[in-house]
């Protein structure tokens, strides 16, 4: 790699981009095509929350930064019946093999662990943008049955802003779930708020997947893990913490995840300590539930959100 902003370096076991531009810096995994860190010269903060105990291992995603959950997210067996039933000639191949049943598949889809490949760096004095790619291939066809490519781009400047692109490349349709799952970080969590999602509906995992109605604005006082729901394709919210505001731009999404797991959960989480939970949020731009994509034969869905800082 022979460029004026971006550097090729290994991190552990993991290959990554590192860029220092007059701008900000960033760190990008070509592993999952994970974003850890995006910090603007106007801050000495990453924009990003990472853990302080992640492990930088080949097949093992990172505890922060932006995951890129997909062709489906979280746990396979909680989603639409449509995605599921793409996999069942999987999961009878898995259980005649003596593997366990659709349970037994791993949350938030392969991408995340999978290793990608630079397509394309753009560097500008005024930005640098980095398109990495994910091709179908025989490990991905063991995991699901569909010939595909899948593009991210990230577009670095005062902003940030990452484009997840599907193509299908084969000759049948196929439906997804996915999710930009952004981990930001704050001062204190008892402190931070999340705006815009006034009258939004939204479906809390916690509760037995109940139904509910947003009131005014979101706050955290224990475990939280809902999926909101909105009108439009292109929506905002605005992350209000004691040390910063950040505004979330959302487009080709009608759907977003918000999560903290709280003093309990934390304690089994890997990658994240009993007290991570007071300085984290995750935010999640997505397309789950049913704002799922159904993309036909060579046709193509984005899915992209942008963050704005202020203080």
């Amino acid at each position: 790699m022979s460029h004026v902003f971006c550097q090729q370096v290994k991190i552990d076991q993991l290959e990554a981009i590192k860029i220092e531009h007059p701008l900000f810096s960033a760190t990008l995994l070509l592993q999952g095509a994970q974003l850890i860190e995006f910090t603007p010269t106007n801050t000495e903060n990453n924009l990003l929350w990472l853990s302080d105990t992640v492990e930088y291992k080949q097949g093992k995603p990172l505890r922060g930064g932006i995951p890129i959950c997909w062709p489906w997210f979280g746990n396979l067996n909680q989603n639409p019946a449509t995605i599921q039933d793409q996999m069942q000639d999987q999961m009878q191949n898995r259980i005649k093999s003596q593997l366990q049943d659709i349970s037994s598949v791993s949350a938030h889809g392969f991408a995340r662990s999978q290793p990608w490949a630079i397509k394309r760096i753009h560097e500008d004095c005024h930005f640098v943008e980095v398109t990495l790619i994910l091709s179908s291939n025989s490990a991905t066809k063991e995991l699901w049955p569909f010939d595909f490519e899948l593009e991210a781009t990230f577009k670095f400047s005062k902003t940030l802003k990452l484009t997840l692109t599907t193509i299908n490349t084969d000759n049948k349709p196929f439906c997804i779930s996915q999710a930009l799952h952004s981990y930001l970080p704050t001062a204190d969590i008892n402190r931070s708020y999340i705006h815009n999602a006034h009258n939004a509906t939204y479906i809390d995992a916690l509760d037995d997947w109940k139904e509910k109605k947003q009131i005014g604005k979101i706050g955290f006082s224990e475990e939280t893990d809902r999926l909101y729901f909105f009108d439009s394709r292109h929506y905002s919210l605005i992350l209000a913490t004691p040390n910063q505001s950040l505004l979330i731009n959302n487009e080709n999404s009608q759907s977003a995840v918000i999560w903290n797991p709280w003093s309990e959960k934390s304690k089994r989480l890997s990658q994240f300590s009993s007290q991570d939970f007071h300085h984290m949020l995750c935010i999640e731009t997505a397309n789950v539930g049913s704002d799922i994509k159904k993309i036909d034969a060579g046709e193509q869905a984005e899915i992209s959100v942008e963050f704005v800082l202020s203080f």
